[in-house]
């Protein structure tokens, strides 16, 4: 497959794109491809166009809050962002990556505050839950739309320090909380991005998509299943939803909510 996706690439009027979570390929005719992303930039809720390069800019701040963090505790260490950075380039999802270490790192850090009482994995941990599933109802799949572009990157935010410094049921982070959310906006709403024609954005969008993405609908799921009569079944893995209901009537409630 992947000899055949390098051949495709040299058509000119075709665009070959490796497909989100899994290993398959997406083919495309390259005018409606290069439509598509034109339109989805031109969402200024999401994306501003720069006049510049901010990338030193992001250095310096992102270097002057890990030394902020690494002078208030000695449980958690960042290292010091060094070398030269090349600007991201976008191909069709606009997930632009700041200095990779630093977005690794509180991926990191963070992953262990998700909630995931109702996620899943892989498709194996899905399976094994199917096996002690009731045997009959009505079945749904539910999908979010544009799931990574639309998560409410200041909203996350501010649940993800919620959850990290004031909820009872987990431990502080030994990190100052105004450092944590600084880092969070460099990588978030500081990450910027070139495209085809050599224009740089900057995404209102999050690199850390997947725990972004995790973070938020697995809060939202918690505060909806505080107050709403449960599914036989709710199993989510990012932006999908498998569900399994008496009826179509509470099928139609879940997805309503």
């Amino acid at each position: 497959m992947r000899e055949a996706a390098k051949e495709l690439r040299k058509e000119a009027h075709m665009t070959v794109r490796r497909a989100n979570e899994t290993a398959a390929f997406v083919l495309i005719n390259t005018e409606n491809y290069h439509r598509k992303l034109d339109r989805l930039l031109g969402d200024s809720s999401k994306f501003e166009k720069l006049s510049y390069n901010p990338i030193e800019e992001i250095k310096r701040k992102a270097n002057k809050t890990n030394e902020t963090i690494n002078l208030a505790t000695n449980a958690i260490h960042f290292q010091i962002i060094t070398g030269d950075f090349s600007t991201s380039y976008l191909y069709g999802n606009p997930v632009p990556m700041p200095p990779y270490h630093l977005a690794k790192r509180l991926n990191s850090l963070l992953t262990p505050y998700v909630p995931d009482e109702y996620g899943v994995a892989s498709s194996a941990e899905f399976l094994s839950k199917l096996k002690g599933s009731p045997s009959s109802g009505t079945i749904a799949t539910l999908d979010v739309e544009s799931f990574f572009t639309n998560v409410p990157v200041g909203k996350t935010i501010d649940l993800i320090l919620e959850k990290v410094y004031r909820d009872p049921s987990t431990p502080t982070l030994k990190i100052p909380e105004k450092a944590l959310c600084t880092l969070l906006e460099i990588c978030t709403r500081k990450a910027h991005f070139t495209t085809r024609r050599c224009h740089m954005y900057i995404a209102m969008g999050s690199p850390l998509g997947v725990l972004f993405a995790n973070f938020y609908i697995g809060v939202v799921e918690e505060r909806v299943f505080s107050w709403m009569r449960h599914p036989d079944m709710y199993i989510s893995y990012i932006n999908d939803t498998f569900v399994m209901a008496p009826s179509t009537q509470d099928i139609k409630t879940s997805q309503d909510v």
